[in-house]
């Protein structure tokens, strides 16, 4: 179940997409066990320009359920994206790849960061 409540900033909960917040241990436990966490790609373009960005962070549990969430990302780019010129025909098609390939690995990303967070101390706020 999901809050409408914001997570306070001296809070240890680290908000991802497609799960509730989860607490640093679980979120490397769940990576010991084999999650990744990735990001997927989309592009939305309109004649002149093109913006290509990345989606939150998601804690993936197996590639079906990386494929799966790709998917939805790989529509967005085929329905605005390919509409740019130059970039929208060149960034759409690398976006699906991506996407249908399993996304990003950001796992060590975010563990690195993790780690440099619990290096810093508590934030005084």
């Amino acid at each position: 179940m999901e809050t409408s409540q914001p997570i306070p900033p001296t809070s240890n909960l680290i908000p991802l997409a497609g799960s509730r917040p989860l607490f640093p241990e679980e979120i490397r436990t769940k990576v010991a066990d084999g999650a990744k966490l990735v990001r997927f790609e989309f592009c939305v373009s309109a004649l002149v320009f093109t913006i290509r960005r990345q989606s939150p962070v998601y804690l993936t549990l197996s590639w079906q359920e990386r494929y799966l969430r790709g998917i939805w990302y790989s529509l967005v780019a085929l329905l605005l994206g390919p509409w740019g010129v130059p970039y929208g025909v060149i960034w759409t098609p690398r976006a699906i790849w991506v996407n249908l390939t399993g996304g990003v690995d950001a796992t060590s990303e975010v563990l690195a960061w993790l780690d440099a967070r619990e290096k810093q101390g508590p934030s005084s706020a």
